[in-house]
């Protein structure tokens, strides 16, 4: 990693470079590999600016802060480069679940051939057969939009993937007119 310190009208101490290397070590250890950390320092009257731009691979974080002291003012910029990080890290981790949810929903709604589809006990017992499997729209949707949907499609049982929770829910109508509604339950 490397450490680029400017300062504008203020000079740059060991202290304060020993405090930018010490925070820039511990931003490594939650993000790495960070390729570059460029500080830049000014002070205009009694107030301390500070900007900081963290260049990793695959991203680039920028934060500023202003305050009445130096040290304050660089802690405060970088609460919040980590801040962007952990919120970086979020999303990654958030796009790698959603990722299988959506690749389930391809294949529920895969196009498949309409010939009938029949399972292998591997026992001498006859296999049961099931006619053509049927479609389910993988647009994300509402628990109110399936019923709607459920309706205007005068079926008892509709198949969608739920907006809210990004996982395959069921909606179906009883035969009291009343509708149901089933989502999984992961553990």
């Amino acid at each position: 990693m490397q450490i680029h310190i400017t300062s504008r009208h203020l000079e740059t101490t060991d202290d304060i470079r020993t405090y930018i290397e010490r925070r820039a070590k511990k931003i490594e250890t939650i993000f790495s590999p960070v390729i570059d950390f460029q500080v830049v320092m000014e002070v205009e009257k009694s107030r301390y600016r500070t900007e900081i731009t963290l260049a990793t691979r695959k991203a680039t974080f920028h934060a500023q802060g202003e305050t009445h002291d130096i040290f304050s003012s660089l802690d405060d910029v970088i609460d919040k480069i980590e801040a962007q990080i952990r919120r970086h890290k979020e999303r990654i981790k958030d796009r790698r679940h959603r990722l299988s949810r959506r690749e389930v929903a391809v294949q529920l709604s895969s196009n498949e051939e309409n010939a009938p589809v029949a399972l292998d006990t591997g026992e001498n017992m006859p296999a049961p057969h099931f006619r053509a499997p049927e479609k389910f729209a993988s647009k994300p949707m509402s628990v109110g939009e399936a019923v709607m949907q459920l309706q205007i499609a005068e079926d008892t049982l509709l198949l969608f993937l739920n907006a809210q929770t990004n996982q395959v829910n069921l909606v179906y109508e009883d035969d009291n007119g009343e509708y149901g509604w089933v989502e999984p339950q992961l553990v």
